[in-house]
């Protein structure tokens, strides 16, 4: 009889071993492209800007597809760069308003808004603070949004709203 438990404790270790080892191989196979252009995008940004250290690493979709690095140069300070097929870009962070400040612009006029996502971006061809958020309007369905704030001085440039609901 404790033999038996045995056999079946490990089947069961060994298929969710298996499970476990599968699943982490299918996310690999399936994150792999993006992984690749993000590394891509960080050589060509340590090669051609000032960046020296990349922090974080995101993908930006608006005129154009823009992964954007987040990190410092090489005496420390926070920089930004924005990388396109065509084109790369690269700014201080202190030339512009930070996500904190793009926060606080969005929750002054939203008090009621659950921020999602604030990342930099590219509208227009000007840098700008992308911030993503949902909202519960009363008496209505949850309302997702996307809020534009120039990267330089802060200031509104567009709110979108999403009509998946």
């Amino acid at each position: 009889m404790i033999a038996k438990r045995w056999k079946w404790i490990a089947l069961i270790v060994v298929a969710a071993s298996l499970g476990i080892f599968l699943s982490a191989k299918m996310f690999t196979g399936i994150m792999e492209p993006e992984w690749s252009v993000q590394r891509t995008a960080v050589q060509q940004a340590y090669e051609k800007t000032i960046l020296a250290q990349a922090d974080k690493v995101e993908r930006f979709v608006g005129d154009q597809i823009y992964t954007v690095i987040q990190g410092k140069d090489k005496i420390g300070q926070p920089v930004i760069v924005w990388v396109s097929e065509t084109d790369i870009r690269t700014e201080m962070a202190s030339s512009g308003i930070t996500s904190e400040q793009a926060k606080q612009g969005l929750l002054s006029q939203q008090p009621d808004a659950e921020i999602l996502r604030i990342q930099p971006g590219i509208l227009d061809g000007q840098p700008v603070w992308e911030v993503f958020y949902k909202r519960e309007p009363e008496g209505e369905k949850e309302k997702h949004y996307y809020t534009y704030y120039k990267f330089t001085d802060g200031s509104l440039i567009d709110t979108w709203r999403l009509n998946i609901q």
